[in-house]
């Protein structure tokens, strides 16, 4: 392990014992609804104006989705990249991620502003990425498309397959095909059982980053914003995996790879076994791998982008 990487879990470390870092008030979800809305409203999507990349947004419904390309004209490849978040509107942030991601791979993103949990419904939320998929499908062909999903986006992206077999097995309209790739950054989900709870308080002791009270405060607000909820948005034993591309998770040893056991579980249960690759790096911390800052994220970062230059045609 890198001197940067120690250095990095031991500031982190410290912050989330001495209390600096505390995390969501569980006593008052009320307070934190409307801190988390309060940052919504405050930080409306604007179209970015820098000249890192060319930017075009397209409407889908109610959301934005930004299209990132390096060069005048398309790749012919698209990268649909779910960023984090969750419960604020967060993509700012995460768009120097994803314009790297392009950059290196030579591939357009799309970049789909999601709504936050506290601004719309679990199933909104699919449903908007879902019909961005299909329009991704439709404009570059299945073959060309992976789906990245960084933390709260590796849920939204899980969920994505669940809608794709869903949609499929319910509808009689145009059958909607899986993507090429599928890449996962500490892709968060939602524990189900009390043995899974537990399993996340003992990773919690080598998480840097991630305190376990944030994951029981966005399960405490889905459920009470919107109690009817299907499973099938929220924990991964519910969810659909068959027909699943080829799909490379990167955990470092953190309270999100609670859910690491329940995701394996259904690959195997669905038939998808021999397609989920899944990789965890002790002493990491959250999201690293798409963060080429130190040996352990260049060097799965890197495998990220070799993996992505292999989809559809060059």
């Amino acid at each position: 392990m890198s001197l940067l990487v120690k250095a990095l879990a031991f500031v982190s470390r410290t912050a989330k014992k001495t209390g600096v870092w505390k995390g969501p008030d569980l006593t008052d979800l009320d307070k934190e609804i409307t801190r988390a809305r309060k940052y919504n409203r405050e930080h409306p999507y604007k179209e970015p104006t820098d000249k890192k990349a060319r930017y075009q947004t397209e409407w889908i419904g109610k959301y934005p989705c930004l299209l990132i390309r390096q060069k005048e004209n398309s790749s012919g490849k698209a990268l649909l990249f779910l960023h984090g978040g969750g419960d604020s509107d967060t993509w700012s942030p995460e768009l120097p991620f994803a314009r790297n991601y392009g950059k290196h791979s030579n591939t357009d993103v799309v970049y789909p502003l999601y709504p936050p949990f506290t601004e719309a419904s679990p199933e909104e939320a699919a449903e908007f990425i879902l019909e961005t998929y299909r329009r991704t499908v439709k404009r570059y062909g299945k073959e060309n498309v992976a789906v990245l999903g960084d933390s709260y986006g590796g849920l939204l992206a899980l969920q994505l397959l669940t809608m794709i077999n869903r949609n499929n097995r319910n509808s009689e309209q145009e059958q909607t095909g899986m993507p090429a790739l599928l890449l996962l950054n500490s892709p968060f989900a939602y524990p189900k059982s009390e043995e899974e709870w537990k399993c996340g308080e003992e990773l919690e002791k080598e998480d840097a980053m991630l305190p376990l009270g944030a994951l029981r405060y966005m399960h405490g607000v889905t459920t009470k914003l919107y109690p009817d909820t299907p499973d099938y948005l929220l924990y991964p034993e519910d969810m659909d995996f068959r027909d699943a591309p080829e799909t490379y998770v990167f955990y470092a040893l953190e309270a999100c790879y609670a859910a690491g056991g329940a995701i394996s579980k259904s690959y195997e249960r669905d038939g998808a076994k021999d397609r989920l690759h899944m990789h965890i790096e002790k002493g990491m911390i959250h999201c690293y791998a798409s963060a080429p800052v130190f040996k352990e994220s260049k060097r799965d970062f890197n495998q990220q982008i070799t993996l992505l230059k292999e989809v559809g045609h060059v």
